[in-house]
């Protein structure tokens, strides 16, 4: 059974992914190609998936962490998955919850589909979304290799944001569609996944600075003139030495004071490093290349939302507005505005 103490809190980071779904998502299906929805439901959208969201993320929680009883004692081992911590019982709830979601929303703003093409609706949204989930457990459940309050437990907390904020600016990518819509003045510009954007380049930033300052920490600890436990004659600790755990291995090592005495004299430890070199650093070295990774790709996105204001884009999204029905007279002056837009 996984250890509960080191799972992470699942509603935040789902209630955040609930709000962007139900804004990009509504955002998408109420664009005029596709006209499913209509721009005004964004905001109920985002509200009401943001609260089942984070209901789902309590419930994937106690998935992954399985059911454990009073009578058991045993201590529980993070590395080991319960039976009800599987993809595909994941999969089925975040499913159920976007279909809830949808005909939530659809029940109170009385859409002219009911309930059920709400569901629908909030099925497709949550099968755009299903990665983002997947991916925050994912990293959630890799946060429990490491100790309690060690240099590697508190970089993999920190990678549930820093991933979930990856993920979020790739889904950022569903408004895309809506830049040349803009062009032609049939809906406004989705400004808000700029903003969106924007956050999640600077929880990457902070995410990226401290998993830097962390692998930091952890060099100057491994610095040379360790001594590992084995190497001599074990040296005195004192209670209030300094102690640093890395959060992956049991290896012990220490900074020694080396005795004046030269009869009977003992070493005595300055500072106590737990954890294996090699592993932790590895995890750590891992983690920046994961910030400046999700920094790139954040940077190639903003890319695509700057071609999508292209004339080129627009004069394909003219073309395919042309191709739904519209009237002769509309697709010219339509194909008119593409061609003027920049």
């Amino acid at each position: 059974m996984a250890d509960g103490s080191r799972f992470p809190r699942l509603a935040p980071p789902f209630a955040i992914t609930g709000a962007a779904a139900g804004w990009l998502s509504a955002e998408l299906l109420s664009n005029p190609l596709l006209g499913v929805t209509y721009g005004e439901i964004k905001p109920l959208a985002a509200l009401g998936t943001m609260l089942i969201a984070a209901v789902t993320g309590v419930l994937l929680k106690k998935l992954c962490l399985g059911w454990r009883y009073s009578y058991e004692i045993e201590t529980p081992n993070a590395e080991t998955r319960p039976t009800s911590d599987r993809t595909g019982y994941h999969v089925l709830v975040v499913l159920l919850a976007g279909a809830a979601a949808g005909a939530m929303v659809a029940s109170l703003d009385h859409a002219s589909d009911g309930t059920l093409g709400g569901a629908a609706s909030g099925v497709f949204s949550a099968i755009l979304f299903l990665p983002v989930c997947l991916l925050i457990l994912s990293s959630a459940r890799r946060a429990q290799r490491a100790r309690l309050g060690s240099i590697v437990a508190g970089s993999d907390r920190r990678a549930v944001w820093g991933i979930l904020a990856a993920a979020l600016s790739a889904a950022t990518l569903l408004a895309a569609l809506d830049w040349p819509a803009a062009h032609l003045e049939e809906t406004e510009k989705p400004i808000p996944a700029l903003f969106i954007l924007l956050a999640t380049a600077l929880v990457t930033l902070v995410v990226l600075a401290a998993d830097l300052r962390a692998l930091k920490r952890a060099q100057t600890a491994l610095a040379p003139g360790l001594e590992a436990e084995n190497d001599g004659p074990a040296p005195l600790v004192d209670l209030a030495v300094p102690r640093v755990d890395l959060g992956l291995g049991d290896d012990l090592a220490s900074r020694l004071a080396r005795s004046a005495a030269a009869y009977r004299g003992r070493d005595r430890a300055v500072e106590l490093v737990q954890g294996n070199p090699e592993q932790a650093l590895g995890a750590l070295r891992r983690a920046v290349r994961r910030g400046v990774t999700s920094l790139a790709l954040m940077g190639v996105i903003l890319g695509a939302h700057g071609l999508a204001q292209s004339s080129f884009v627009a004069k394909l999204y003219a073309e395919a507005r042309c191709n739904t029905g519209l009237p002769a007279l509309l697709c010219q002056t339509y194909q008119a505005q593409a061609i003027q837009s920049r």
